[in-house]
């Protein structure tokens, strides 16, 4: 192993570490593919707290599921149940973004399987994700005819309460960023595009998108906000001045990785999704316990 790489699984370690890691999904191979939680202080039985699912961002090739490590342990201080959600890539499992897609689904639906264990409130489960990741925690919103994994429990709602999207593929340039794991696959790169699924009743919504982003330009964030607000729906963009697609990491740029922080709280707040900050909140996150 070449020293880079053992920094980062050191680095991916010493995030995680305070985090319960959790299979929500086995996979054919016998493989598992786990989810890492941060709980609120506090007790967990009885309580009915929010809960946000975190897809990392990818181009459904690779990606690490501590990317948004930082922003879980901001919002489980803030009293939601804050999980990162390690989904399928083509590198890594050889999977397609359908399957990626699937696996959005399969975490919602396994945090609502388990919401009394986890301390969660069934009816707040948001998702946030970028690239890659926010299409996948859109279409588990959005693309209703997604067909459902063999080992999902169909009888629970894969439908998340809000979506948090950062930098999100909403479409997909044949031979632009994230077309390899379509093309690898047999599969269209239309199947990702986000436009089609625009249907009233649609999950309230947060754009948070930097203007010089050359991967999805501003523009069309922009038209699929006006889209979505045509149907009635609550959809909000927060563009980031002269910023490109990796602005709300906190290794990136502090300033504005609390920027985010602040946005999608004051969304979730906004929508009645998370409880308004206490004046006085020391923001630890409690000891994590098995679920049972």
């Amino acid at each position: 192993m070449n020293p880079e790489s053992r920094n980062l699984i050191d680095r991916d370690a010493e995030l995680l570490a305070s985090a319960e890691s959790v299979a929500y999904k086995e996979l054919d191979d016998g493989t598992s593919l786990m989810s890492h939680v941060f709980f609120p202080a506090g007790e967990r039985v009885g309580a009915r707290r929010p809960a946000i699912l975190f897809f990392f961002g990818s181009g459904f090739d690779t990606g690490r599921v501590s990317q948004f490590a930082p922003h879980a342990l901001y919002f489980a201080g803030r009293g939601a149940v804050s999980i990162l959600v390690d989904y399928r890539t083509h590198q890594q499992h050889g999977a397609s973004p359908i399957e990626a897609m699937q696996d959005a689904r399969s975490a919602i639906r396994w945090v609502r399987f388990y919401a009394g264990p986890l301390g969660v409130d069934p009816a707040r489960v948001i998702v946030a994700g970028a690239l890659g990741g926010g299409t996948i925690a859109a279409t588990a919103g959005m693309k209703h005819n997604l067909a459902d994994d063999q080992t999902d429990p169909t009888d629970v709602d894969p439908i998340p309460d809000a979506m948090v999207l950062f930098s999100p593929l909403i479409e997909i340039a044949k031979g632009g960023y994230g077309s390899e794991a379509f093309e690898q696959n047999g599969l269209s790169a239309r199947d990702a595009a986000l436009l089609p699924h625009i249907d009233k009743g649609l999950p309230p919504a947060l754009f948070l998108h930097g203007t010089d982003d050359r991967i999805t330009p501003i523009g069309l964030v922009e038209k699929f906000v006006h889209r979505m607000r045509k149907k009635k729906n609550d959809c909000r963009l927060v563009p980031f001045e002269g910023r490109q697609h990796s602005f709300y990491n906190l290794n990136v740029d502090p300033v504005t990785y609390d920027a985010c922080n602040a946005e999608m709280d004051e969304f979730l707040v906004d929508t009645g999704f998370l409880d308004p900050a206490p004046e006085n909140t020391g923001g630890e996150v409690g000891e994590v316990q098995e679920v049972e």
